[in-house]
């Protein structure tokens, strides 16, 4: 009986103590939840996920467990213990966050995620938002949502409102009912009910073998039921035109990028809000960062959609801001009248022949010089003249009197038939030259414009561009800006200061507009470097879920040539507005004879000069 009643109680001992141990197995890893056949269901639907979604979209993935529940932790690790047994296919980095250890979140972009969370509060918890919200392109999340049925449509909804509110457009949510049913929700930000709201709409279901619908994450912004964006601009013509309309009491725009937003409006079925804002003093107002009413400031509010308006790209915005593909580029290029290297009255005069010529000339003069003053020295009359008679061979002046000696007639002949080819090419290179507005070599380089003491001009946004350069970051007085937003005004300023050595900095597009309107298009010169190249596009908040669809159809409408010839026409119709009418233009400028005027009212006084010597010496003598 002893040795009976010591087995049976062995016996209960060792129940009692493999069903604490199997109890204890149940609470820690949870597996109790739910039957094994429902973890296989759900591990499958898993799965397919994983291989036929989110491996094609990547080569790695970010598995994060974040849970409030201990239990539902451990279940959520067993359900990856299974998951690897059956699946090796791609590089998985896997994170988890439980409520019994210190864990901090792993920085660092998570572009496709596979989230396991318990609650809102578990998504909160994986601090994912903060890793992704620097960068621009699409970024994909697939949360699992594991709780009890009745709270399953609260924790729905405050997860899919974190998507929305912080951009999340490929957020697909799965669930598993109590009776083993596998569904997937999503959220639309744009329907025909409502827009900006995330309501859950059901999108896909697992039947045990399969997932129903082929595509996980659709598109969600091909059809946007006419919900309204808001797009901030301002009056930047060619880019952006606004007109007050008084009939529908706003802004009506028009131009090359309101062009491109409205095909993109019709493409996309959204409609449009311009809010134009005012642009003001360089001074009181700045485009870039800093100014509490600018756009950048409004975009990182979040108060808009869409800034655009010849919207300069810098990197500073591009770390601030989302922007699709740049729509226009251009060069900024260095513009100064020739003025300042026209060649002057007095070294046009010298500019036909060459220095070896001239001191020819000189050295033969001195030597008829030298012939004939000894002569007029000794009062001797047979010379005609003298050393004036010598001058006034070379200027091509008749003899008053032909010398007696017969070697002083032959060396006058001699002296006039050589000065005559001289005069010819003198005088017909020196007309020619005159004709052509002759001018010295001008800069090539911006470098050189500075070293030469030029003053640079543009508008305060071009400022705020050249000043990264280097060469005007040493010496950012050397660029000045002025009291206007357009290139169009500072080209203006350059041509009312002809007499200074300033030079204008502007785009190319619209300096080309402007010499091409101007009544004296060859009075200016371009720099053949450029001074830099800028790049102009809209600007959306940081991680905005319209990046991927804009910048999609941007790319289209560059491919097919739609956006260079809205460009083109866009400049053409400025062309036509700023042109003067041919009729104004002469035909003979007579600031270009200026130069042709004074050489003849200096060869005149000259030639006066001559006359009276001539006289005086006749009287004399």
């Amino acid at each position: 009986m002893n040795t009976t009643s010591d087995s049976n109680a062995g016996s209960s001992l060792s129940s009692g103590s493999g069903y604490s141990i199997y109890k204890s197995y149940l609470e820690n890893s949870r597996i109790d939840m739910q039957g094994e056949d429902a973890n296989l269901y759900v591990a499958r639907a898993l799965r397919l996920v994983i291989e036929n979604v989110l491996a094609q979209l990547s080569t790695t993935l970010v598995v994060t467990i974040s849970t409030r529940h201990l239990g539902t932790a451990h279940w959520f690790e067993y359900m990856m213990n299974i998951l690897m047994d059956s699946w090796r296919m791609v590089a998985v980095q896997l994170l988890r966050i439980r409520p019994d250890l210190v864990v901090n979140p792993v920085p660092g972009r998570k572009r496709v995620s596979l989230l396991m969370v318990d609650s809102y509060q578990g998504l909160l918890d994986t601090n994912i938002t903060a890793s992704n919200a620097n960068f621009d392109d699409p970024d994909y999340y697939f949360i699992f949502l594991q709780a009890r049925d009745h709270l399953i449509p609260k924790e729905l909804q405050l997860i899919l409102d974190h998507c929305l509110a912080h951009f999340w457009l490929h957020c697909n949510v799965m669930i598993q009912t109590a009776q083993v049913e596998v569904l997937v929700y999503t959220y639309y930000p744009y329907t025909a009910d409502a827009c900006q709201k995330a309501y859950p709409i059901p999108v896909n279901t697992f039947d045990g073998r399969k997932w129903k619908a082929s595509q996980m994450f659709p598109d969600k912004l091909s059809q946007m039921h006419g919900c309204p964006l808001t797009v901030l601009t301002w009056h930047q013509p060619p880019f952006v035109e606004l007109v007050w309309d008084p009939k529908h009491n706003r802004s009506r725009g028009s131009g090359f990028e309101i062009q491109l937003v409205e095909h993109l409006a019709r493409r996309m079925n959204f409609s449009l809000e311009l809010v134009n804002i005012a642009l003001l003093r360089p001074n009181a107002y700045r485009l870039a960062e800093g100014s509490s009413e600018g756009p950048i400031e409004k975009l990182l509010q979040r108060n808009v959609n869409i800034s655009m308006g010849y919207f300069r790209k810098t990197a500073r915005r591009n770390q601030l801001l989302t922007t699709p593909m740049s729509y226009y580029s251009a060069n900024l290029v260095a513009v100064l009248q020739l003025e300042r290297y026209r060649i002057g009255s007095l070294a046009l005069l010298v500019f036909p022949f060459e220095l070896s010529v001239w001191m020819l000339l000189l050295l033969a003069l001195l030597i008829h010089l030298g012939i004939h003053l000894p002569s007029a020295r000794r009062g001797n009359e047979e010379d005609g003249g003298g050393g004036l008679q010598v001058v006034a061979l070379l200027l091509g002046a008749a003899l008053a009197r032909l010398p007696r000696s017969w070697r002083h007639r032959f060396i006058a002949a001699h002296w006039l038939w050589a000065s005559i080819p001289l005069r010819i090419s003198y005088q017909s290179l020196l007309f020619h030259l005159i004709r052509l507005q002759l001018y010295n070599t001008p800069s090539f380089s911006l470098d050189q414009l500075l070293a030469e003491g030029f003053q640079g001009i543009c508008t305060a946004n071009t400022q705020r561009l050249l000043l990264e350069m280097p060469q005007l970051a040493r010496d950012p007085d050397s660029i000045q800006s002025v009291d206007t937003p357009f290139d169009w005004d500072v080209l203006n300023v350059l041509t009312r200061n002809r007499n200074r050595k300033i030079f204008a900095v502007a785009n190319q597009d619209v300096t080309l507009s402007f010499l091409h309107s101007s009544a004296h298009p060859n009075a200016f010169h371009v720099v053949k470097q450029p001074v830099n190249v800028e790049y102009a596009g809209m600007y959306m908040p940081k991680h905005s879920f319209l990046y991927e669809k804009m910048d999609d159809d941007i790319r289209r409408l560059d491919a097919s040539g739609f956006i260079h010839a809205w460009r083109r026409a866009s400049f053409a119709s400025v062309h036509r507005k700023e042109q003067v009418h041919m009729t104004s233009r002469r035909y003979i400028n007579h600031a270009k004879l200026s130069g042709i005027y004074m050489v003849m009212a200096g060869l005149y006084l000259l030639a006066g000069l001559l006359f009276a010597g001539e006289v005086l010496l006749r009287q004399r003598n």
